[in-house]
């Protein structure tokens, strides 16, 4: 098997392959899985990274039209910043983003149509912002599972595999959560 190619399906930006692909699927995977499991708790910097990649690579790829290598890199890191600022000071705004843009890479590559695409990511752009504060733990493991499927298909998973591995982890994740933030808040029991 020759280096590790970014699938053109997913949200890793098309620019980047080898071990930049492959540190890039690393942070998002630890990022998925900080998501499932510990959401709730660590949600500001984690809003900020995965906002941030997901800007990155939206950023990356508009870069790479304009210019191939500086566009990219000059993109990706604009992109990151941006992304990233937007997932710490609207931490709900930044969740609803990130699940809508997700949501929307996951529609177009399970049924390649975009008019369907962007209605899923304007949708879940929607639930996002609207029960992210009262639901965090369900936003967050979500969210999370978006990422973790994407990170699953760039390691070569059947799409299939990928998203029963994605939906167990973060029904998983959600009840971790769950079960932290009833412990911290005993008051709410009586």
């Amino acid at each position: 098997m020759g280096p590790i190619e970014v699938a053109t399906t997913s949200f890793f930006p098309h620019a980047i392959s080898g071990a930049a692909a492959l540190l890039y699927a690393v942070l998002l995977a630890l990022v998925a899985l900080g998501l499932i499991f510990a959401g709730r708790s660590v949600i500001k910097g984690l809003a900020f990274l995965a906002v941030g990649l997901a800007g990155a690579a939206f950023g990356a790829a508009a870069g790479t039209i304009v210019l191939p290598l500086i566009g990219t890199i000059v993109g990706g890191v604009v992109g990151f910043v941006v992304g990233g600022l937007i997932g710490l000071l609207l931490v709900h705004i930044g969740i609803g983003l990130a699940l809508g843009y997700f949501g929307y890479l996951t529609t177009r590559f399970l049924t390649h149509s975009l008019v369907l695409g962007v209605a899923i990511g304007i949708a879940l752009f929607i639930v996002g912002v609207a029960i992210s504060s009262k639901l965090m733990e369900l936003v967050t493991a979500i969210l999370g599972g978006f990422i973790l499927y994407g990170v699953l298909i760039f390691f070569g998973a059947a799409p299939f595999t990928a998203g029963v591995v994605s939906l167990v982890l973060a029904a998983v994740g959600f009840v971790v959560q769950e079960t932290s933030r009833r412990r911290e808040e005993p008051w709410r029991h009586g």
